[in-house]
């Protein structure tokens, strides 16, 4: 019932264990592989399967996720399958492997698909005989709003932004505004139907735009709404990508124009791409229709614009590690995967972006007060941040970040920049440095630097031990969470501070009285003090640790921690399962203790 239930919750299709001698002693489905033998060097019918090279890759490295690709197999029927798995330990020693075969949804979309859809998604609506009526009647309605452009503007922004009664965010949900205008009218008959349209199809946003550039209608409702995007017109957002995608529709309108990926101010800065074509009304041009890509889309039209080479076997190979991160990342740390429509290929690049874009400013040594001080500045720019930064000589060469970075991102990285020091550990800086201005330079990716930037990044990933630190982190994350929400665990902490204050009569005392009790008279050498359950003597604090201290360390062979540490409210370290030299002393950042400053004060 218990892994029954996580296959429901997580949405695996299988989930497997296997015994060292590769038997497979357990599944949740019951397929034709139960019970059968995987050993690469035994006889089962599916050893060869990509459950066997799980079943392997697990066994040669069992500290590690091993992610084996899709392929066909045979026990499924000879569906597509994929496969998670790693070892399975007690108390440090392999016992088993455990394994996951990925659900149908996770299995990656090719690029050229993904964007093929979206180019027959516009075409469909664009060939639906009601678009022409829906631009007529806006256009009309837009016309006879007010006598100006920007009347309209003002008002229709009032009405469906500024007096919507939904949150920013959600002003679609509004079907009409009050008012004796015909717009409105127009807007309660068509609207249902395109925000009905963009959920099905997963637009981030749906436009319609007269034959003058004026955005007479949206889904969304962001800034652009109601403004001008002809080029040789004054709109505040004609030189965005939704401004270059009205003009390539209004000069090829029986096409389907791409505008690849860049910042979109009315969208806060993140990058957006659009797809347009022409509205025509008995032969006749009319208007332009456009979508607003969804953010998991993003680099689908590069793969394809830029005319990289999928033969590339040194891409193929970067994008395959890329992925392994992915899945192991997100897979077995509770991140939901991807959504069917979002491919693998562009899930991983934009989670490389990422990471080099965070790993840059761990190398650079941000001053974090300074950087969030700036932040606390909303209206703040780019270059303002950059000079509150310290960056000393490493930023010569640099790319503008104004060009990279919004703000909401850079925000991430302050929360992350600790955590991910942790990706520069067996980096020299000269190293780092190259490969950080290498990807930042080709964040906004062109066709020469989605390679180099993809080639760049396996050389970075490859300096690590094998193991991701990010996954490791979050899952060390989880750990702590469920080991915290034990509901012992307070019952433990009040028994060891009750033994603490009455071990002797202040602090001090207390130091010397322990550490000559469980790390100078320790029986046990240095590196194994955890092997005493209890030293000697009528003081109640040896009676508490016997009855906790196994527990403890039992969880720390478990998860595989360093040491785990019981510190009461005024920074004393009352209990710890190692017993380095930091048991018993004080932590408290207004006490005299000598390890205050370091980190786990």
């Amino acid at each position: 019932p218990k892994y029954r239930k996580i296959l429901y919750e997580r949405d695996y299709y299988d989930i497997f264990m296997f015994d060292l001698e590769g038997n497979l002693i357990y599944s949740v489905y019951k397929e034709l592989d139960y019970a059968t033998n995987f050993a690469s060097n035994g006889t089962g019918e599916w050893k060869d399967s990509g459950l066997g090279e799980a079943y392997e890759g697990a066994l040669a490295n069992p500290d590690v996720i091993t992610v084996i690709d899709w392929k066909p197999y045979g026990p499924s029927s000879g569906a597509l399958a994929s496969f998670l798995s790693t070892g399975i330990k007690q108390k440090g020693k392999l016992v088993g492997v455990f394994c996951t075969q990925l659900p149908p949804s996770a299995r990656p979309k090719d690029p050229a698909e993904w964007l093929s859809e979206q180019k027959t998604s516009i075409a469909k609506q664009a060939a639906d005989s009601i678009l022409p009526n829906a631009m007529e009647g806006f256009k009309q309605a837009w016309d006879s709003f007010a006598p100006s452009n920007g009347q309209r503007l003002s008002g229709l922004q009032s009405a469906y932004i500024t007096n919507n009664p939904y949150p920013f965010g959600e002003k679609d949900k509004l079907n009409f505004s009050s008012g004796s205008e015909a717009y409105h009218a127009v807007h309660k008959q068509y609207h249902p139907r395109y925000r009905d349209i963009l959920y099905a199809e997963n637009y981030y946003d749906i436009f319609m735009l007269d034959m003058e550039g004026n955005l007479v209608y949206s889904v969304y409702k962001e800034l652009d709404y109601a403004t001008n995007f002809a080029a040789a017109g004054s709109g505040q957002w004609k030189n965005s990508g939704l401004g270059e995608a009205f003009e390539a529709a209004k000069a090829s309108p029986d096409k389907i124009s791409v505008i690849d990926w860049k910042p979109y101010g009315p969208s806060n800065g993140a990058l957006a791409s659009f797809l347009s074509t022409g509205i025509r009304k008995n032969g006749v041009l009319i208007g332009v229709f456009c979508t607003q890509m969804p953010p998991e889309a993003r680099l689908t039209q590069v793969l394809e614009l830029d005319g990289i080479e999928k033969e590339n076997t040194e891409l193929l190979a970067s994008v395959q590690m890329l992925r392994e991160r992915y899945i192991s990342h997100a897979v077995f740390n509770d991140i939901a995967l991807a959504p069917v429509s979002q491919t693998f290929a562009e899930a991983q690049l934009l989670y490389v972006q990422e990471i080099m874009k965070e790993a840059l400013f761990a190398i650079l040594d941000v001053k974090r007060t300074h950087y969030l001080e700036a932040l606390q500045a909303s209206e703040q720019k780019i270059d303002d941040l950059e000079e509150a930064l310290v960056w000393g000589d490493m930023i010569s060469g640099l790319p503008d970040l104004s060009k990279i970075c919004t703000l909401q991102s850079m925000h991430k990285v302050s929360h992350k920049m600790l955590d991910l020091k942790k990706y520069l550990k067996l980096l020299r800086d000269t190293e780092a440095i190259a490969v950080s201005r290498g990807l930042l330079t080709n964040l906004v990716v062109s066709e020469n630097g989605l390679r180099a930037a993809m080639e760049d990044a396996v050389n970075f990933f490859r300096t690590d031990d094998g193991v991701d630190p990010a996954a490791e982190l979050a899952k060390h994350k989880a750990y702590t969470a469920t080991d915290a929400a034990d509901p012992e665990l307070a019952d433990v902490i009040v028994a060891f501070k009750e033994a603490w204050d009455s071990f002797a009569a202040n602090d001090p005392e207390r130091l010397a009285g322990l550490q000559a009790a469980y790390i100078s008279n320790n029986p046990h050498p240095a590196g194994s003090k955890d092997q005493l359950d209890a030293a000697d003597g009528s003081e109640q604090y040896h009676e508490v640790h016997r009855q906790y201290h196994p527990k403890y360390r039992d969880i720390l062979y478990a998860r595989n921690y360093y040491d785990i540490f019981i510190l009461d409210l005024e920074g004393n370290l009352i209990y710890s399962v190692y017993k380095e030299l930091d048991y018993a002393t004080n932590f408290a950042s207004a006490g005299a203790g000598e390890w205050k400053d370091s980190g786990l004060g």
